[in-house]
């Protein structure tokens, strides 16, 4: 349908757009609701009593990725995304209402943004010997602040003791499947540039907050030809969180952790149907919540 100043088309194109970033964890995290005024974004399962605060961090940052996706899509199209987070304490799970205003051309960052949205791709082979240019280190680290996030990076004298904190978490995690590709994680070489993702609370809006500032570093990395990986399991556990924030010094939460480097392309995987995660005021979630639960969930990225 169409909403605010989209047309059915356009509507349908940034909502491709909006599914593209594969989840940290695989299904289906996040869910979409077109009225006449607004694009809704709910978190995916939405049970009862869905309570935001307690692991759900994988989830928040995955619908805070695609909400940065909406949104640079939104302005693409010519439109301006008015978007309020959170804004309603009574259903924990509506994260955010966009609507899409007016007529406001997309600045030429934003542009290239949108355009890099559908090249993106994680990239868990080794990375080439060549390094990052700082000038590239910058514009990351300042894509990361637009979004009220923080974007620091490990430095070699930091990487010894990363190194047993990815060994500890990977020892945690070494008895679930897939487990064992995971190996590879510990290989920290030096020269790699390690970035972590962070912000000064550990509260739901500022994982939200941290998911757009996660996409915006990744696009900002794919459109200056870079490639990224994740390690997330060493941002799972409480203990290893707060060893790696230490290790940060102390002053931020850290929610994710990327590689970043040269690398070769990755084949694209499959995506949602846009049938499967929107639905309207005439098609409410009950009504496609069958179909979910038999769609099988995506590789993890």
């Amino acid at each position: 349908m169409p909403v605010g100043h989209l047309t059915l088309e356009q509507v349908r194109s940034v909502l491709l757009a909006a599914t593209t970033p594969p989840p940290l964890a695989g299904g289906r995290p996040w869910r979409f609701r077109c009225t006449p005024e607004a694009i809704e974004l709910y978190a995916d399962p939405v049970p009862v009593a869905w309570d935001a605060g307690s692991g759900h961090r994988d989830q928040l940052l995955d619908c805070g990725a695609a909400l940065l996706n909406l949104r640079l899509a939104i302005r693409a199209q010519g439109c301006y995304p008015d978007v309020r987070l959170l804004p309603d304490a009574g259903r924990p799970e509506l994260l955010a209402v966009v609507r899409p205003h007016g007529r406001d051309p997309a600045a030429p960052v934003d542009q290239r943004l949108a355009d890099a949205v559908s090249l993106r791709r994680s990239n868990r082979a080794p990375f080439t010997p060549a390094t990052v240019d700082p000038s590239v280190q910058r514009e990351l680290r300042r894509a990361a602040e637009i979004e009220r996030a923080w974007l620091a990076t490990v430095s070699p004298a930091q990487q010894p003791q990363l190194r047993e904190i990815l060994r500890r978490a990977w020892q945690d995690d070494q008895a679930m499947p897939g487990s064992e590709a995971r190996l590879s994680d510990l290989d920290v070489e030096p020269d790699r540039l390690l970035v972590v993702i962070g912000s000064l609370n550990d509260v739901p809006l500022s994982r939200l907050q941290a998911g757009q500032a996660l996409q915006r570093v990744l696009l900002t990395a794919t459109a200056a030809g870079l490639s990224a990986s994740f390690l997330p399991q060493v941002v799972a556990p409480m203990t290893l969180r707060r060893e790696l924030r230490q290790l940060l010094g102390g002053g931020l939460w850290p929610q994710i952790m990327l590689r970043l480097g040269h690398g070769a392309p990755v084949h694209q995987g499959a995506r949602a149907d846009l049938e499967d995660v929107v639905t309207s005021d005439e098609r409410p979630f009950r009504a496609v919540a069958s179909r979910l639960d038999r769609v099988p969930p995506r590789a993890p990225r």
